[in-house]
């Protein structure tokens, strides 16, 4: 043989030996005695994308996967809309959720538990998008919020709220795996795909870190975003069918506590599901490295137990516990406000030192992120847990004051006139005798928005195209009633020379419709413009138009109903 032809032979055999030992790695065994909590354990995934948005497949795909892949529960969440509403419910034992992940300039919001699909759409403010996931009956969390993406990285952490954080997602971990790790993930994807996927999970730290800075003032939940597509996109309309949404479910996993099983009523089993997470009874594993339904972390203090997500008083005798059935050689660090106060090997049996934010990480060797994370358990006294409810607390509406100038009142000739695309319609008159909240005449925004074709336009409005000086005000103020619950446009137009629009740009803010009368406020710092021209502020100096406008990207094209309003005034 020659040297060349053994120096080949070698090398074949070499990859032969590291592919067999690929395709042959499987989870690590775990042990260890099984937790004695009585609670159910039922892991699933979240944030997973379909072809109602940038996913590969349709929620009928994503069921069967996430039935091959052992899941109890799988949240769809399509980019800013609930098209999969129709597929929620069991399918094949499998429970199917239906939320949205929604675009903001402050970043993603994940919305989980939405009641309904509304005819609205989301405005992409972030303070609209938390009222309205509220409104909703939803419950809201961070997507990717470290992402290396500038248009993906969660930039509000002060935001008002009771939203949780993405601490793992798949698209943050593609984007910070590096050339090497993701060359080695594709490379023994064909032989194990599980593994591969696992190979390229790189540290979580900054999210970690950011986290135990909310935990700092407020609670918060925790969670993994599969962020999963099935698709990587090689044109606009083509892609490549990579990873497999079930090779994508085996790798990182949501396990919920319930108090009883799933018992097949999926609107009932839904809620439950994600009060779970958003309560943070729940823990974060990687069901690649190892499976962890056996997980548990709780503290106890004579008769008094609770676990992950909940508050206990502190007290004499509090101690925390945590391991159960876990890898051999599991590191379980416990940390109290994000330090570390003590590690153990496969189990943790530590009295409390006092008050504070104490979670647990579960580290298995040779791995660059936690095995398990848990959500915190909370010790502190009423007083200290009524503060910390108290900064979960939603924004507070914005409140015009009662003295204001009046632009329009409807009483006169209006000076706004609508205004409509060819093909919508806005029928009747535009003012209503003794529809006011007072008695007086509204204004009436009739409309039936027109089904158009992608990148057709459509809308209904009223305008008023009068120069405006409005230096030294702060906001405008409405009353707004409609016939249903709808989302409109308020829009400022000011001069901007460097703008195409007519040398005009527009500002804009979102008002969402409810059924009865109610008094909107919008400071003109919540403005914002799209204008790729823009100027970077709103010239109330130079006001030449003020319009409320119903388009379709405020509601569904096809929306029909009606708007009252009175009193339009600036304060």
């Amino acid at each position: 043989m020659t040297r060349r032809r053994a120096i080949l032979v070698g090398a074949a055999s070499l990859l032969f030996l590291a592919a067999a030992r690929v395709a042959s790695l499987r989870p690590l065994p775990v042990s260890g005695p099984a937790p004695g909590d009585g609670l159910f354990r039922v892991s699933g995934v979240v944030h997973v994308h379909t072809t109602h948005s940038d996913g590969g497949g349709d929620p009928a795909e994503v069921a069967r996967a996430a039935k091959a892949a052992g899941l109890g529960y799988v949240a769809i969440s399509d980019h800013n809309n609930l098209d999969a509403k129709p597929f929620e419910g069991y399918h094949d034992g499998v429970l199917v959720l239906v939320g949205s992940e929604i675009s903001t300039t402050s970043g993603h919001v994940l919305a989980l538990g939405l009641r309904e699909d509304p005819a609205f759409r989301f405005s992409g403010d972030a303070r609209d998008a938390f009222d309205d996931v509220r409104h909703l009956g939803g419950r809201a969390f961070l997507a990717h919020p470290t992402n290396l993406r500038a248009e993906l990285l969660w930039t509000d952490w002060e935001a008002a709220g009771d939203w949780g954080v993405e601490l793992h997602n798949g698209d943050s971990q593609w984007r910070s795996a590096g050339l090497l790790r993701l060359a080695r993930t594709g490379a023994t994807y064909a032989l194990n795909p599980r593994h591969a996927l696992l190979s390229s999970i790189g540290p979580v730290d900054d999210a970690l870190r950011r986290w135990d800075e909310v935990l700092a003032r407020r609670d918060a939940s925790g969670i993994t975003g599969a962020d999963a597509h099935s698709r990587v996109p090689i044109t606009k309309r083509s892609g490549l069918r990579f990873p497999s949404y079930e090779a994508r479910f085996g790798l990182a996993r949501n396990v919920v506590l319930l108090d009883a099983p799933l018992a097949g009523d999926a609107t009932a089993d839904g809620a439950r599901v994600v009060d779970a997470l958003a309560a943070g009874r729940a823990y974060v594993a990687l069901e690649a490295l190892a499976p962890a339904d056996g997980f548990f972390f709780e503290a106890s203090a004579g008769e008094r137990r609770v676990v992950m997500g909940e508050t206990i008083a502190p007290a004499a005798g509090l101690r925390f516990r945590a391991g159960g059935r876990v890898p051999a050689g599991t590191r379980l660090r416990l940390l109290r406000d994000g330090k570390l106060l003590h590690e153990s090997i496969d189990a943790l049996d530590v009295a409390s030192p006092g008050p504070g934010v104490y979670r647990v990480e579960a580290w298995v060797e040779g791995w660059p992120a936690p095995w398990v994370i848990a959500n915190p358990i909370y010790v502190f006294d009423e007083a200290a847990a009524a503060a910390r409810r108290a900064a979960a607390a939603p924004a507070a509406p914005d409140v015009a004051p009662d003295v204001a100038t009046v632009i329009e009142d409807f009483e006169a000739e209006p000076r706004f006139r609508p205004e409509h695309d060819p093909r919508s319609v806005m029928a009747g008159e535009s003012t209503l005798d003794g529809g006011g909240p007072a008695g007086s005449r509204a204004g009436r925004l009739p409309f039936r928005l027109a089904e158009v074709e992608p990148g057709a336009d459509a809308w209904c409005s009223l305008v008023l195209r009068e120069e405006q000086d409005w230096r030294g005000r702060q906001g405008l103020a409405m009353w707004v009633k409609a016939d249903g619950v709808y989302r409109f446009h308020v829009q400022v137009r000011d001069r901007n020379p460097a703008s195409k629009d007519d040398g005009t740009e527009w500002w804009f803010a979102s008002v969402r419709t409810s059924p009865g009368w109610q008094r909107v406020a919008l400071p003109f710092s919540r403005f914002r413009s799209i204008n790729p021209d823009s100027d970077g502020r709103l010239d109330l100096g130079k006001v030449v138009g003020v319009a409320l406008v119903l388009d379709k990207g405020a509601i569904r094209p096809g929306t029909a109903g009606e708007i009252l309003l009175d009193e339009i005034a600036v304060y």
